[in-house]
C-alpha cells in the first residue's frame, strides 16, 4: 500500500473510530499546559484558543529554555509515536522539577511514556504505514477538547464527513492548476487549521506552504505573493473582511479562493462539529489533489535525503530513516 492510498484511509477510519475514542474527563483549566510539536502543536493551539486562553499551549522546547514557564502548572505532552527528542526532554525537566506530566500517546511503551507520571493513550485505527497524520491529528485533538470539557456529543461525523467531501471537490474545481506556494489565511479559531493545512502541502507534495492570521497577512507578507501563488482564506461565516480580500485579490488576477468551513445546517452548531469539518475539508482538499495529480507517496517518503535530516533532528538519531508518525 502506498502512503496516500494510506492517507486515503486513515481519512476514512474518522468516521467510524472518531466517536469511539476513550476520552479523558475534564482537567483544570487554570493549571494546563498542553505541548507539543508538528500536528500536536496545532492541537494544541486549538485547545488554548478554545479555553479562551485559560489553557496555554507552547512548543516542547520553550520549556528545555525558560523552564520556569511551567511552574505551578500539570503538563499534557502531545506526541503520537512518542519518541520525539524535544518532548522527552520536556518530560525530564519537568520530572526535576516536581511537576506533573501526562503523555498523550498511541504508543504506551514509549519513552516520552515512561518519562511521565500519567498516560492518555490514543486508540484509533490506523494502516501501519508512514503517511500524512490525519486520524492521529483529530484523534489528539479531540482528546485536547475533552480536557477541556468541551465535548458534549459526537455521533453526526458522517454528515460531517460528506459535507466536507463535496466541498472539498468544490475547492479542487476552483483552485484548479499547478502552483509552487500555498498561503493559508484564517481568523481566531481557524487560524491553527490554516497552519494544519500548510504542514499538509508541505508533507505531501514537497511544495512551499504558509499560514498567517488573515490582519497579518494584510500588514506585509501581501506584498510577497505572485499571480502563481494559491491562497486560500479559511472563513466561517460573519466576517465579512476575508471575503472581500479574496474578491479584490482575484480582481488581481491572483489565484485566491475562499473556503466555508460553517457547517451547512446552521451557524450555531457545536465548536466541535465546526473544527472537524474544516480539518476533513482540508485533508479531502489534499488527498483529492494528491489523486488528481497521480502522486503515488507522501513527498517526505520519496526525499530520502531530507527525510533522513528531518529524523535526525526529531528524533537525535543518525540511523532513522523514517519519520515515527502513526
Amino acid at each position: 500500500m502506498n502512503s496516500i492510498t494510506a492517507m486515503e484511509k486513515e481519512i476514512r477510519y474518522q468516521i467510524d473510530d472518531l466517536s469511539k475514542l476513550d476520552l479523558p474527563s475534564k482537567a483544570n483549566l487554570d493549571n494546563c499546559l498542553i505541548v507539543g510539536a508538528g500536528d500536536s502543536y496545532v492541537a494544541a493551539l486549538i485547545a488554548e484558543y478554545v479555553s479562551n486562553y485559560r489553557t496555554i499551549c507552547c512548543n516542547p522546547m520553550e520549556i528545555v529554555f525558560n523552564p520556569e514557564i511551567i511552574k505551578n502548572h500539570r503538563l499534557y505532552i502531545i506526541s503520537v509515536s512518542g519518541n520525539t527528542k524535544s518532548n522527552i526532554l520536556a518530560a525530564k525537566i519537568s520530572k526535576k522539577k516536581n511537576i506533573p506530566t501526562t503523555a498523550i500517546t498511541a504508543r504506551p511503551e514509549s519513552k516520552l511514556a515512561k518519562n511521565c507520571d500519567e498516560i492518555i493513550q490514543l486508540r484509533y485505527k490506523s494502516t501501519g504505514i508512514p503517511t500524512s497524520g490525519t486520524i492521529s491529528f483529530t484523534s489528539s485533538l479531540l482528546c485536547c477538547l475533552s480536557l477541556l470539557g468541551k465535548i458534549k456529543s459526537f455521533d453526526h461525523i458522517n454528515m460531517i464527513y460528506k459535507e466536507a467531501y463535496n466541498e472539498a471537490e468544490n475547492m479542487i474545481t476552483t483552485t484548479a492548476g499547478t502552483s509552487s506556494c500555498y498561503i493559508f489565511l484564517a481568523s481566531g479559531l481557524l487560524f491553527p487549521v490554516a497552519i494544519y493545512g500548510a504542514l499538509k502541502i508541505n508533507e505531501v507534495f514537497g511544495l512551499k506552504s504558509f499560514a498567517y492570521p488573515f490582519e497579518e497577512f494584510c500588514h506585509s507578507p501581501i506584498f510577497s505573493i505572485k499571480s502563481s501563488d494559491k491562497i486560500m482564506i479559511l472563513g466561517d461565516k460573519g466576517y465579512n473582511d476575508d471575503k472581500e480580500l479574496n474578491r479584490r485579490l482575484q480582481k488581481l488576477g491572483i489565484n485566491s479562493c475562499y473556503v466555508d468551513c460553517a457547517r451547512n445546517d446552521n451557524s450555531k452548531t457545536q465548536l466541535t462539529d465546526r473544527l472537524i469539518k474544516a480539518i476533513m475539508l482540508l485533508q479531502l482538499y489534499v488527498l483529492k489533489k494528491a489523486t488528481l495529480e497521480k502522486v503515488k507517496n507522501c513527498f517526505f517518503l520519496e526525499n530520502k535525503e531530507l527525510l533522513k535530516l528531518s529524523s535526525t533532528f526529531i528524533y537525535h538519531n543518525d540511523r532513522q530513516t523514517k519519520r515515527e508518525i502513526f
